[in-house]
């Protein structure tokens, strides 16, 4: 493979959410000029030719809601199995990861969220009267140094709150970017497709690091062994009834046979912290390339976990990287740029569905999660909200695919900027997503265009089944 060099850094394009409430105002006239430059700054970035992503700072409420929100991620992850099921049951929430897989990368816990319709945010702000002025965090911040125990476990016990009410919120963000691309593209049905459909997909994500499959691993083995000693007692009972009973090594069911051989298998097994990480495969990618397939994905600017001293103190000890890498990669044109955001702010990023239903006025983004290799004790957390259409939303594709698809093309084979290991690279990745002319077909709905996409992704003889 190609030696490939550092990413270009992207720094997002901020807005302020007292400036989407002032773009929802109907008091602000329509040239007020404010107004003007957070249309062109969402033109510019979301639309053709921009990065598809969005930052959006100081936002009322929802940062002290993170800092509760994502270090809980990564207590879910390392619980045992039986307990954790249990508290994933108890607070509404599920997983669309395998979460028996020890070496497994990433953990989810995904939760549907239904939207009211009521803009609770923007309510915030009209009853403080701080457009002008930005805002304050209107609760008591959370301490994030996690020296006070009995919080994290009473954030615990409100998991199901967070991330409700985290994610309703960010919801809401997403509508008032969705309406503002509206503006910008005129007679977009953007947020209407949102809203009627009303619901949304949230998912708190935990990117593992390598000691956290390391712990993982132990308690896998521990159980197993504990389970084992329980079960070692039967064959010696068994060889004792044949004694007394003078029985034949036939009236023996094999099946009862398999705790002697399990425990034979295991006691020849390297358990130790070096045994298991040489098992574990050194990636650069946390989470492949590839698109959204909604219409906006809101999400969380990463919380990064130090796991250096133990696993009482992995919890809450915060990692801050000194460039503000969120480890976020976007592939934009021929280049792959390294996104950077500021901690507090959220990030809006466009997905397929936006990129079709505005016949291509929008860009959706292609983007991966990479790996600190350099740095095996820190995990990422973050919470990320997915906003779609309804499942018999029709999409038109006769205006966009092969259009902005060849045009694409294009750009990567005849470019001449660049060295021919960034074009190898670049090869490499493309060659990882499937085409969107494999994955849309005229009249498909939305349900048939997300069936197929995850079908070519991810299926049976998918482009990233083994990844």
């Amino acid at each position: 493979m190609a030696k490939t060099a550092a990413a270009t850094v992207l720094d997002i394009a901020e807005l302020s959410f007292s400036d989407l409430a002032l773009l929802q105002s109907p008091e602000t006239p329509a040239d007020d000029s404010r107004r003007r430059r957070v249309l062109d700054t969402v033109a510019t970035e979301l639309g053709r030719g921009g990065s598809g992503l969005l930052a959006i700072a100081e936002v009322p409420r929802v940062g002290a809601l993170r800092r509760r929100l994502l270090p809980l991620s990564r207590r879910l992850a390392l619980m045992d199995y039986p307990t954790r099921s249990q508290i994933l049951k108890n607070h509404g929430l599920a997983s669309d990861v395998p979460l028996k897989k020890p070496d497994r990368s990433v953990s989810s816990f995904a939760k549907l969220l239904r939207h009211s319709g009521k803009l609770s945010l923007l309510e915030l702000v009209n009853n403080t009267h701080s457009i002008n002025h930005g805002f304050v965090c209107l609760e008591k911040i959370y301490d994030s140094d996690g020296s006070d125990e009995s919080n994290c476990d009473d954030d615990m016990v409100n998991l199901g709150e967070l991330v409700n009410e985290l994610g309703l919120y960010m919801m809401e963000l997403g509508i008032l970017i969705a309406r503002a691309c509206d503006i910008v593209i005129g007679g977009g049905q953007l947020e209407q497709s949102i809203t009627d459909f009303g619901t949304a997909k949230a998912r708190l994500i935990h990117y593992h690091s390598e000691l956290d499959n390391i712990i993982i691993r132990e308690k896998e083995n521990s159980t197993k062994k504990r389970l084992l000693k329980k079960v070692a007692v039967k064959p010696y009972q068994l060889v004792s009834q044949r004694r007394s009973r003078s029985l034949c090594s036939c009236c023996i069911k094999s099946e009862d046979m398999t705790p002697v051989v399990a425990i034979k298998d295991n006691s020849s097994r390297d358990t130790s912290v070096q045994g298991q990480a040489s098992e574990i495969p050194r990636l650069n990618l946390w989470q492949g390339w590839h698109y959204d397939f909604g219409i906006l994905t809101v999400l969380t600017a990463p919380l990064f976990l130090s796991a250096s001293e133990g696993e009482k103190c992995l919890i809450n000890q915060e990692y801050h990287h000194s460039n503000g890498h969120t480890h976020l990669q976007l592939c934009n044109g021929r280049k792959i740029f390294s996104v950077r955001c500021s901690p507090e702010s959220f990030i809006v990023q466009v997905g397929e569905a936006a990129d079709i239903l505005s016949s291509g006025k929008l860009n959706s983004t292609l983007h991966s999660v990479s790996r600190p290799l350099s740095f095996t004790d820190i995990s990422r957390e973050t919470f990320v909200v997915f906003l779609q259409p309804s499942w018999d939303k029709t999409l038109s594709c006769s205006s966009y695919c092969l259009d902005t698809e060849e045009q694409s093309s294009h750009n990567i084979e005849t470019s001449t900027a660049g060295s021919c290991d960034e074009d190898v690279r670049m090869q490499e990745i493309l060659e990882k997503i499937p085409p969107l002319s494999s994955r849309l077909r005229e009249g498909m709905t939305f349900a048939e265009f997300s069936q197929q996409t995850t079908k070519q992704y991810y299926g049976g003889g998918g482009i990233q089944q083994n990844n």
